[in-house]
């Protein structure tokens, strides 16, 4: 075990211990909130060239949480997702410290990076069901490991730097990656609004057993990936751009990404560094209600008129452009161009049925990474053509989301 590991795991289990023995601290001192979310999908989906259709229901989300605070400088919070399949994993996991008096908080344990506008917005407030495809193909994560920070009305700057999600931790050969990274914001004060900026990046370096990839599906998760790089890299760097703006019931939000990868040693099909990117923009209005910000992430709806008060909640309109290229320097990963539009009705701040409907046009993965066919999936499986090189992909989505 590195010592990084050591040491992230030490500071965790302290903290966590901590938790587990309230009676050392005054009554006052010690707050405990208990909270979860229940996410049901149903998806169907089918494609034009290919015999590939789906019609399937799913628990995509299954949460427990506690979080609270020792004090008024120490924070903590510990999140576990329950599978389809009965395991039980680890989501956040992290103990944070703000020093009486300054201005700068350190946070340990397992969290995001700090990357993508619409990664770090929690997919309880996240207007359609699914994020653009560069944050799952660029794989922005949780990780366990150090983070310092500082903010203030208009700006927040974080710093970090990381091991592995600690399911990798438990499953790799004992060479652990890290990674780097980090993500400033600033919010200007117009009339009638606020407009975001943002930028971030990250640094990460993989353990030997596994070389990174990149790869995406057509919108949701029941489809199987559609287009793929293969195990072309051995390390990376990811830049990304955000803005966004918010006008009371109405607001907009851009991003820009790119992945500079860096070959796998001894790999056949990477001689040359290639760079792969992705964007997206979209917005959307609230009839009823408003959609809020706050400290570089934009938060759920508020309704003016809950059901559980006798009106008839708020009802959003959504929609989405992002496009994803991993074709570069002779790597013929594909890209993949999806628009997806949404119609969220939100009965009260807790509740809400989403319902969205996706069109994603890809080029398929060439031959040299490991075509699509080659990926054995719920979308590989359906192609019969093996010289196919473009598809279309389209269906809708319907979520029931429940949180408290």
């Amino acid at each position: 075990m590195t010592f990084f590991k050591k040491a992230t795991l030490a500071s965790s289990a302290l903290a966590f211990s901590m938790l587990a023995t309230p009676s050392a601290f005054a009554q006052d001192d010690f707050t405990v909130k208990l909270g979860g979310r229940l996410n049901i999908d149903y998806a169907s989906a089918s494609s034009e060239n290919t015999d590939f259709d789906v019609s399937a229901t799913s628990l995509r989300r299954a949460r427990l949480k506690g979080s609270g605070q020792f004090g008024k400088n120490l924070k903590y919070k510990l999140e576990t997702t329950f599978g389809q399949d009965g395991d039980v994993n680890l989501e956040d996991a992290y103990l944070s410290w703000k020093p009486q008096g300054s201005p700068i908080t350190f946070k340990a344990g397992q969290f995001k990076t700090q990357n993508s506008l619409q990664e770090l917005n929690s997919s309880l407030d996240e207007d359609l069901i699914e994020r653009a495809a560069f944050t799952d193909a660029f794989q922005l994560d949780r990780r366990l490991g150090f983070e310092v920070s500082t903010k203030a009305d208009n700006y927040q700057i974080q710093l970090g730097v990381f091991g592995e999600n600690l399911e990798e931790i438990e499953n790799n050969d004992g060479n652990e990656g890290i990674a780097v990274a980090g993500r400033a914001v600033y919010k200007f004060d117009v009339s009638g609004g606020i407009i975001h900026t943002g930028a971030s990046f990250r640094y990460r370096e993989q353990n030997d057993a596994a070389d990174l990839r990149y790869r995406q599906r057509p919108y949701v998760a029941s489809t199987g990936r559609i287009i793929s790089t293969g195990r072309v890299a051995d390390s990376d760097t990811f830049f990304g751009g955000e803005l966004a703006g918010l006008f009371g019931s109405a607001w907009a939000i851009g991003e820009y990404t790119v992945v500079n990868a860096n070959c796998a040693e001894g790999s056949t099909v990477c001689s040359e560094d290639p760079s792969f990117s992705g964007w997206s923009i979209g917005g959307g209005y609230v009839f009823g209600g408003k959609r809020n910000y706050s400290t570089g992430k934009f938060k759920r709806v508020t309704v003016d008129n809950p059901v559980t008060k006798g009106g008839w909640g708020a009802l959003s309109i959504n929609a989405r452009y992002d496009t994803l290229d991993l074709t570069d320097e002779g790597i013929q990963g594909g890209d993949l161009d999806t628009f997806a539009v949404g119609v969220n009705w939100w009965l009260h701040k807790q509740t809400r049925i989403q319902l969205n409907y996706f069109n994603s046009d890809a080029t398929l993965s060439g031959p040299n990474v490991g075509s699509s066919v080659g990926l054995q999936d719920v979308y590989a499986a359906a192609i019969t053509d093996p010289t196919l090189t473009e598809d279309t992909v389209d269906g809708f989505t319907v979520r029931l989301q429940y949180d408290f």
